[in-house]
């Protein structure tokens, strides 16, 4: 099975990561990094860190001549952010450490709880980790995961459903070809097959940017070509869909996992779901409204995972208290996506794809 630790802070000197258990012999290439961290930076409404971080992944060991060996893979992805912050966040003699503290906790992230938990005096050090920026090198350390498992014939496809509460339309039931076309069509702005709503969503960040909020949203992440039975039964944390749900939640202002159509199945009788049938090619199933997963098992079927991420919290302008005066306070403003739905789209399917490899290993 694989193991994976990541490090850094947001405006430290880098991220890192440490991948181990990969197979030897998988074949990677430089592309393969730049092309998914790139897929992560862009996106409408997107804030001014993802401009100036070229996120340009350093491979320090575990891939030589473009294969994987078999030994532990390291990645790193330097800060260019760094360089306005080492007064403060240098690992040693930092000059000014008083102009990077934070007084005043942001609501809805981790600044509060964290500073308790650690006896800080003040939130730099808890946000400075907290922060989605670490996600950065959890989807570049995705890329021998995805290597891996396209080695052995699965794909994937991440795409987002709501921003705001707004919806597309989408077709979960179309091929992988049609949907990534249909992306493709729509451009980087949003990872999504519904033309029509881009000019919808569009107005939406617009209006919202100008008042200084964020908003939330939805996305799909579905892999194809999955085999029967990873995961297990035989034991409730050998479960697919527990493991699953655990690394998607592990992704910060991420508040819901569903697998599936579990918000219709609610609705449904027992007597009409996944009828299970066989043909010339063998058992199949008509529905999928397990979403690919049963008993803690793939299934054959495409996975089907939909996430629900909060708005971020950075620019909600929500009161605080100040730690020093005990005092309502505003928490101070800092750069902030409008909306971040689009890179949550494919951290998740980064971290499903470490998870399916992991399975694999």
């Amino acid at each position: 099975m694989l193991r994976y630790l990541t490090a850094g802070e947001s405006h430290g000197p880098a991220l890192t990561a440490i991948l181990e258990g990969m197979p030897p012999g998988i074949k990677i290439e430089p592309e393969d990094f730049d092309l998914l961290l790139k897929k992560r930076q862009v996106g409408y409404g997107r804030g001014k860190r993802c401009k100036i971080e070229p996120e340009k992944v350093e491979v320090l060991s575990g891939i030589v001549n473009g294969l994987t060996i078999g030994t532990p893979i390291a990645l790193m992805i330097r800060n260019s952010d760094y360089d306005n912050h080492k007064h403060y966040m240098a690992p040693f003699n930092a000059s000014n450490t008083e102009a990077g503290k934070i007084n005043v906790p942001l609501p809805g992230h981790a600044d509060l709880p964290g500073m308790i938990k650690y006896g800080f005096k003040d939130c730099r050090y808890v946000r400075e980790r907290a922060s989605a920026r670490e996600t950065a090198i959890r989807t570049a350390m995705s890329v021998p995961a995805r290597c891996l498992l396209k080695e052995n014939g699965i794909t994937s496809v991440c795409m987002v459903e709501s921003i705001g509460g707004i919806k597309a339309d989408l077709n979960l039931t179309a091929s992988k070809d049609e949907i990534e076309n249909a992306i493709n069509e729509v451009g980087d702005e949003f990872l999504t097959p519904d033309k029509k709503i881009v000019n919808a969503w569009k107005d939406l960040i617009d209006d919202c940017e100008k008042k200084n909020v964020s908003l939330g949203g939805s996305g799909v992440v579905i892999f194809y070509g999955l085999p029967v039975g990873l995961g297990s039964y035989v034991e409730y944390d050998r479960r697919l869909d527990g493991k699953l749900a655990s690394v998607i939640m592990s992704i910060p202002a991420i508040k819901g996992v569903e697998i599936g159509n579990a918000s219709e199945l609610t609705k449904m009788h027992g007597n009409s779901v996944d009828e299970i049938k066989y043909g010339t090619k063998g058992f199949y199933r008509f529905g999928n409204y397990s979403g690919g997963l049963e008993g803690g098992m793939t299934n054959g079927q495409p996975l089907i995972i939909r996430f629900y991420m909060k708005p971020l919290p950075s620019n909600s302008m929500v009161n605080s208290v100040d730690l020093i005066t005990k005092k309502v306070s505003k928490p101070g403003f800092y750069r902030s996506d409008i909306q971040a739905v689009t890179a949550a789209a494919v951290v998740v399917e980064s971290v499903v794809a470490l998870e399916l490899a992991s399975q694999l290993c």
